[in-house]
């Protein structure tokens, strides 16, 4: 019996000092998207993520955002309904103090011309159906896994 539960003691206190661990590798978790699952037409979507990161080195780096549309490939190349932001955009706060062992949260704002508007391939269609992923790289180059949502039904005006 003592044997039993020093081991269930023992996998409790390794269990427990895990979940505390911060990785090098920035990391990015949705903790919600609003609105979802359908997008009614001239909404402002609102992406909210965590983000933990050991070395601290996250102040004013960009959050890159890319869209897969279902509407994609469009003859036309200039109304290709994919982007992906690259610019530095979505910026985490550059007065971010470089503390150890960083969490926080990330909050992305697109309004209907961020994630619609003229990259809209086919008018004829009622809707389309978006992929949203999102990643970033720490100041160090270590870069985030992939985040990649459900998709969403963006509905057209």
């Amino acid at each position: 019996m003592r044997i039993s539960f020093a081991v269930c003691f023992i996998i409790l206190f390794i269990a427990s000092c895990r979940k505390d661990k911060f990785s090098d590798k920035p990391m990015l978790k949705l903790k919600s998207v609003s609105p979802s699952p359908v997008v009614p037409p001239g909404s402002t979507l609102v992406f909210t993520f965590d983000y933990t990161d050991a070395q601290g080195d996250l102040a004013g780096v960009p959050v890159c955002v890319e869209k897969l549309s279902s509407l994609s490939p469009c003859f036309d190349p200039g109304k290709d309904p994919h982007f992906l932001d690259t610019s530095g955009y979505f910026k985490i706060s550059a007065d971010l103090p470089p503390t150890a062992n960083q969490k926080g949260e990330i909050v992305i704002t697109l309004l209907p011309t961020d994630y619609a508007g003229d990259k809209r391939c086919n008018d004829n269609q009622p809707s389309e159906e978006a992929v949203f992923k999102f990643w970033i790289t720490d100041l160090a180059g270590n870069h985030s896994d992939t985040l990649v949502l459900e998709p969403l039904t963006i509905l057209k005006q």
